[in-house]
């Protein structure tokens, strides 16, 4: 079992890579760059069978096992498109929000796929008001609709308070590389998406903390 996972884990991490390192090419507004290195996929693919054994070891077989694995893709190809090409692709986007809300369906019911509909479109809203406001504020785009979109879909996973804990701590880690980006490159922008992204892998895998420290605050 743990060969076949293990394997299955690896094909799709590959599958995720060359996704990324393909797909932006077939857009217009995109630049083609050299591809990824074997070498690269090849890590790729064991990171992704790694994260598959560990996700199966801590959650066994069911919902949060799968929704992981959503997570893990989308780490991985925001990663190489926001980084590579400074853009986030929409479809993995549409498709994992479809597959999170059929995943909810399946294992709970109806109506908890129609909360984290709402906490999505909650989260997107958000986000939404917080790039009019940096816009109003710098003169400048502060968030790419790419960002906001993935919004939408951390608000669909993660609910709206784990959501919006995951955009909190996202801007405090880009906040550094942004300061950094801006003083040795005041023209390059700085793609946020990776940092969105692996801060609600980080809240997913310890959200009991983080819902602790949701409880906490909201004593006083």
């Amino acid at each position: 079992m743990i060969f076949i996972l293990f394997f299955i884990g690896f094909i799709l991490g590959i599958i995720y890579a060359l996704i990324a390192d393909e797909i932006p090419l077939h857009l217009k507004e995109v630049t083609p760059k050299d591809n990824n290195s074997w070498i690269l996929n090849l890590f790729i693919g064991v990171i992704n069978a790694l994260v598959v054994l560990l996700s199966y070891y801590n959650y066994g077989f069911g919902y949060d096992f799968l929704a992981s694995l959503i997570v893990a893709a989308l780490v991985i190809i925001i990663f190489i498109t926001d980084f590579k090409y400074m853009l986030i692709l929409d479809s993995p986007l549409i498709l994992a929000s479809l597959i999170i809300l059929g995943l909810k369906i399946y294992y709970f019911d109806l109506k908890t796929a129609g909360i984290a509909l709402l906490s999505g479109l909650g989260l997107f809203v958000f986000m939404l008001l917080i790039a009019f406001l940096g816009k109003k504020i710098f003169k400048r785009e502060a968030l790419g609709g790419g960002d906001i979109k993935l919004a939408f879909v951390i608000g669909i996973i993660m609910g709206l308070r784990l959501g919006l804990i995951s955009v909190i701590f996202s801007s405090l880690l880009a906040l550094p590389y942004a300061l950094a980006t801006m003083l040795l490159n005041k023209n390059r922008e700085v793609p946020y998406g990776p940092f969105l992204i692996s801060t609600m892998a980080l809240v997913f895998i310890f959200s009991d903390k983080f819902w602790n420290l949701i409880n906490f605050l909201t004593h006083f």
